[in-house]
């Protein structure tokens, strides 16, 4: 019965949580994680801007941001939930603007496209 208990006073607390992703109220209620880290990208390489669908809140960010982190070549991104805009910073000679897209649209929530 304690058990129980200690989980309904969480559960009924978690609206208290602050919701704020990336400065933002999140649309997707209980979600406390930050968005992404959106340091400056980096000036050498080439950039790509991409439009993302399906992100409500920083948790969606940090998803496509990890995702596209894993993709060789990729040296900085920053994602912003709200708009879906998503800007790159890769190294063309490794990297390419449809193995992102396709790191993105693989998560499989979240639609991809380049602007």
């Amino acid at each position: 019965m304690k058990r129980l208990l200690v989980v309904a006073s969480l559960v009924l607390a978690a609206p208290s949580i602050a919701l704020a992703c990336g400065g933002q109220k999140c649309a997707k209620e209980g979600c406390a994680l930050p968005a992404a880290e959106q340091a400056p990208l980096p000036a050498d390489g080439t950039h790509a801007s991409l439009v993302v669908t399906g992100m409500s809140c920083g948790s969606c960010a940090t998803k496509v941001h990890a995702a596209l982190m894993g993709v060789k070549g990729v040296k900085g991104a920053t994602v912003d939930h709200a708009t879906g805009a998503v800007e790159v910073a890769y190294d063309a000679k490794v990297a390419t603007t449809d193995a992102m897209v396709a790191a993105v649209n693989g998560i499989g929530h979240f639609t991809a496209k380049l602007k």
